[in-house]
């Protein structure tokens, strides 16, 4: 029997490897089985589950007034995963991506022995550890390992901008610098300091602050050998330097 996918209506395409994962006891994730739901019922239910995730990007409150048109054209404008905020422009996209969010999977990396659900995934991860970049700037020459790096970098040439933030009205060339824009107006500070407790809304905010515990300098003056745990402040540094030859 083929499943059809819960507010869309069409085919599911394979979902083996995405929501079939087993938990750490080897059982299906979800209590759904115990309580006598059909295996494909529950895998339906998982389905519904993964998706209520799915917000049209922008248009996270509809008007229950607007017309089943203006619906669809608005839910055709893109999908944000629920786990890391990305946005696909098709449900498909999304369903493939949540596979990313999924621990273990039936294709190895033969070198770290890494596993991963889908088989392009494993392909890309393969990169790490050849260095291959086949994917290549058309305005700079620059080589990346992944297609969506590329899509990003090109933005630097474009000064494209198409992530905004619907408080504000500020623009981003990177849908993660949204999101964590978007925590200036929630309040919001998910990274948290092991060793105090001070709380970040950027997670290389913490990274920069565990500095003060650690005594980590990483930036180091290459004229004078001084060392510097800010590069705000090695940046300044090499300023007096380059002052000094004028």
């Amino acid at each position: 029997m083929v499943s059809h996918c819960p507010g869309h209506g069409g085919p599911c395409p394979p979902l083996d490897g995405v929501f079939d994962q087993p938990d750490e006891e080897g059982s299906m994730p979800d209590s759904k089985l115990a309580a006598g739901v059909g295996a494909e019922q529950a895998q339906q239910l998982l389905v519904g589950e993964a998706f209520s995730l799915a917000v049209p990007a922008g248009d996270a409150v509809q008007d229950e007034q607007a017309s089943s048109k203006e619906t669809g054209r608005k839910a055709r404008r893109g999908f944000n995963c629920g786990e890391c905020g990305q946005r696909f422009r098709t449900e498909s996209g999304l369903r493939d991506h949540l596979a990313s969010h999924t621990e273990g999977g039936p294709h190895s990396c033969g070198v770290c022995g890494k596993e991963f659900s889908w088989k392009w995934h494993l392909v890309r991860h393969s990169r790490i550890h050849t260095g291959e970049k086949p994917f290549k700037c058309d305005v700079c020459g620059k080589m990346f390992a992944e297609s969506g790096h590329l899509v990003k970098h090109k933005r630097t040439h474009t000064g494209e901008k198409p992530y905004k933030c619907g408080e504000c009205g500020k623009k981003f060339a990177v849908s993660s610098h949204l999101v964590t824009h978007k925590r200036i107006h929630t309040g919001e500070k998910p990274y948290k300091c092991d060793a105090c407790g001070k709380a970040f809304s950027d997670s290389s905010a913490l990274l920069v602050h565990k500095r003060v515990h650690t005594g980590e300098k990483p930036y180091t003056c290459d004229v004078c050998g001084r060392a510097f745990s800010h590069s705000a402040s090695f940046a300044r540094h090499k300023r007096i330097h380059a002052a000094k030859k004028l």
